[in-house]
């Protein structure tokens, strides 16, 4: 991780003081079809190419969300005392542990771009998806965005296969989460495998994310 990180701080050629001056894009979504460049068509390349920074939700969230269900259903059946919850307190200690390892040396490097605890997440979806009403990525993807939202993001995009309920469901949802952040761009994007275009999308979804970044706020 230390080789890597250095790796990454030599491609540095200028522009990293100013990257903060960049449009902030958060990319939220289902979590393979996000997080894989085929899949997406190289969606986040593309955007950094029309000079954006993006934010990408990364793979933990997932992990620290089944814990965290694991412990919830655990406390509902009374169950919170139990040799079975004694072995999930600790396997969570251990995957801390892991995480803090890992992340360490890219402190610096991600100062300001912390991925929240995954109860603040839960709780930002709380007035719009709360997750005793709700189970899987859905919750996590309209959490994020308003947690994205609150750390200075000028537009938020949703990367999902198509048919995705995850997906389906939070873009029924966005519109409301939208008008209650000022306006907020946020755009779905789906995926089959047919062609797209998809970099004049981007093109003009990026043209509504640096009119909210320069709108004022009241």
């Amino acid at each position: 991780m230390v080789r890597s990180r250095d790796r990454f701080r030599k491609l540095r050629d200028g522009r990293g003081a100013g990257r903060r001056e960049l449009p902030l894009i958060g990319i939220v979504g289902e979590i393979f079809c996000r997080l894989n460049t085929f899949s997406n068509e190289n969606l986040v390349q593309c955007l950094e190419g029309y000079g954006a920074e993006a934010w990408l939700s990364d793979l933990v969230e997932w992990i620290w969300y089944t814990n965290s269900e694991h412990f919830r259903k655990l406390k509902l059946e009374g169950r919170i005392w139990t040799a079975e919850a004694l072995g999930a307190w600790i396997r969570k200690r251990v995957q801390k542990h892991d995480e803090h390892v890992l992340v360490e040396p890219f402190r610096e490097d991600f100062a300001g771009r912390e991925e929240p605890d995954i109860y603040e997440i839960l709780e930002c979806a709380r007035p719009y998806l709360p997750r005793e009403g709700a189970f899987g990525e859905m919750v996590l993807n309209v959490g994020k965005v308003v947690y994205l939202a609150k750390k200075g993001a000028a537009g938020i995009i949703d990367i999902s296969p198509f048919t995705c309920m995850n997906g389906i469901v939070c873009e029924a949802i966005y519109p409301r989460i939208s008008r209650d952040l000022g306006g907020i761009p946020i755009r779905n994007f789906y995926f089959d495998g047919t062609q797209s275009d998809l970099d004049r999308d981007l093109g003009v979804y990026m043209e509504l994310a640096r009119s909210y970044k320069t709108e004022p706020r009241s």
